[in-house]
């Protein structure tokens, strides 16, 4: 009897990670590597965690010349565990499409997967109850001073972290009408009165009136980028790429200028509802807006994505946070970036009748496909405690396990994983994609040639974002015209740059040239590819 009970508490803490059915960390690196062992794929590291952790890199790739490339990237928040899965299966579903139709897709394209950026969060998260975004950094989250002094505690026991109620005249929330274990906010428009204030399960140890706000959980790396950084606010690090995480991802999208677009699987949403310009933001100083030619091609790709989602019913909105990923890589390296979050609570994830969906619920997704799925873990019943920061009031702990929110049982993951696999192929086939027409020699005496070369953008999307032509590191489209020893320029350089050529359009390369003999031309740029043309003259 005392052993079943031992083994029972021994269990607890893995109680509501077991219902998840996620891997643990060893297991997921150990899928990972057997990944990049497969025909058309293999690993690199692109630097180490805070924590010394290797960031892998799976790249889905035909042969080692640089082409036009998809970068997914995935695992930033540690809160977001479900990206990481879902992009180790995007992998796994490429890898298995037929040899031919993989071949097809890769003769000029490349797609590589980070698909865990931050493993310092993976590794401690499977390892506990408690989920927190941040790597291995100790840091002070209420800047008092102390390190880690507030962290969430399991009071009841159930070896679960979820909420505390504590009942008060002035309280903001009260019990959902058709489930008294989900708490909602009193409309005081209808004449509702709440009875609950609503923390984290935990306690106040700093007395400073705030729950479980400084505990382990280190820099939240998607808090980290440079774009819009805000410094002084919570898990965002003492300065901006102050992590050697975010550190890693800026400097190989730098280092590799073949990456096209940027696509995170992570807590951010500009798919479902494409990017506005406004341009009031766009003109200032630090731009804050797609320009209008990107944000085209944002409404194309926003329409390919909601056809290849629309199973999977309505995406949230998920506005970005300071210091995000996703903005960094359209604002600061020019790429074309897109963020979604892969699953979201929807009831098209029932396996049950239309008729359990239409329940007395209320309108709150989540409450309903936790409830209409039967999701155990999810919510919780509420049980009384003693918690000495409130000795003469009724506290409860239970209600919503906050990491089902936007993580839930693997089993949901993987029809909304083979939807935006669909996506990332169609993205994929629409990419700027140059071809190049005859070149056209034209004597015109005295042995001088004028030589003209077409290019055309056959793909949907532009060679890159308009912005990028604002960003002086983005390789721009050029031409090189390469000439022999007897031959000179009489229009025309040896470099000629050019903005980016929009979706459809087309860019004519001329020279004026004196000399007979062979010209070499190279045209185009790395994130739509070149092409080096033999010319005689």
């Amino acid at each position: 009897m005392k052993i079943g009970l031992f083994v029972f508490l021994a269990m607890l803490p893995f109680a509501a990670w077991s219902q998840l059915n996620y891997p643990t960390y060893s297991q997921l690196t150990a899928e990972i590597r057997d990944i990049s062992t497969r025909s058309g794929a293999g690993a690199a590291s692109i630097g180490k965690s805070f924590g010394g952790e290797a960031i892998p890199l799976i790249k889905i790739q035909a042969g080692q010349a640089a082409k036009p490339t998809l970068l997914v990237v995935a695992g930033i928040d540690g809160k977001h565990p479900a990206g990481i899965l879902s992009a180790v299966e995007l992998a796994k579903n490429i890898l298995n499409l037929p040899k031919d139709s993989l071949a097809a897709v890769l003769r000029e394209r490349s797609i590589w997967i980070v698909p865990i950026l931050n493993p310092d969060a993976y590794k401690r998260n499977t390892a506990s109850q408690i989920w927190l975004s941040g790597n291995a950094r100790v840091i002070d989250n209420d800047r008092d001073g102390r390190l880690n002094e507030d962290p969430a505690q399991d009071l009841n026991g159930d070896g679960i972290i979820s909420q505390m109620r504590v009942r008060r005249v002035s309280g903001k929330y009260l019990p959902d009408s058709g489930h008294p274990d989900y708490l909602v906010e009193a409309d005081r428009g209808k004449g509702q009165q709440g009875i609950y204030d609503l923390y984290a399960e935990g306690r106040d140890v700093d007395q400073d009136g705030l729950f479980a706000e400084d505990g382990d959980g280190g820099v939240n790396i998607n808090r980290n980028f440079t774009f819009d950084y805000r410094p002084f606010t919570v898990e965002s690090g003492d300065y901006a790429a102050s992590e050697p995480e975010t550190r890693a991802i800026v400097d190989f999208i730098f280092d590799h200028p073949q990456i096209a677009a940027v696509l995170h699987f992570g807590l951010g949403n500009n798919l479902s509802e494409p990017e506005t310009f406004d341009p009031r933001k766009a003109g200032e100083r630090i731009i804050g807006s797609w320009s209008a030619k990107d944000v085209e091609v944002s409404k194309f790709v926003s329409s390919i994505y909601n056809r290849a989602t629309s199973a999977l019913g309505a995406a949230p909105k998920l506005a970005a946070q300071g210091g995000d990923f996703s903005n960094t890589a359209y604002y600061h390296h020019g790429k074309y970036s897109f963020a979604t979050p892969v699953w979201w609570p929807s009831l098209q994830d029932s396996t049950k009748t239309k008729a359990s969906a239409a329940s007395k619920n209320g309108n709150d997704q989540f409450l309903q496909w936790a409830t209409t799925n039967n999701v155990t873990g999810a919510l919780l019943p509420w049980t009384k405690i003693k918690h000495p920061d409130f000795p003469e009031q009724e506290v409860e702990v239970g209600g919503v396990v906050d990491i089902f929110r936007n993580n839930p049982p693997k089993v949901f993951l993987q029809s909304a994983t083979d939807a935006h696999t669909e996506f990332v192929l169609s993205l994929l086939n629409n990419m700027a994609r140059l071809e190049f027409e005859p070149p056209v020699v034209t004597p015109l005496g005295d042995n001088i040639f004028r030589v003209d070369i077409r290019v055309v953008n056959t793909g949907m999307l532009s060679t890159y974002p308009e912005i990028a032509d604002k960003i002086k590191h983005v390789s721009k489209m050029k031409a090189v015209c390469t000439l022999q020893k007897n031959q000179k320029f009489l229009s025309g350089k040896r470099l000629q740059l050019y903005p980016t050529l929009q979706g459809g359009s087309s860019q004519q390369f001329s020279w004026l040239i004196q000399g007979k003999g062979g010209v070499e031309i190279t045209a185009g740029c790395p994130t739509a590819g070149e092409q080096t043309i033999n010319v005689n003259l």
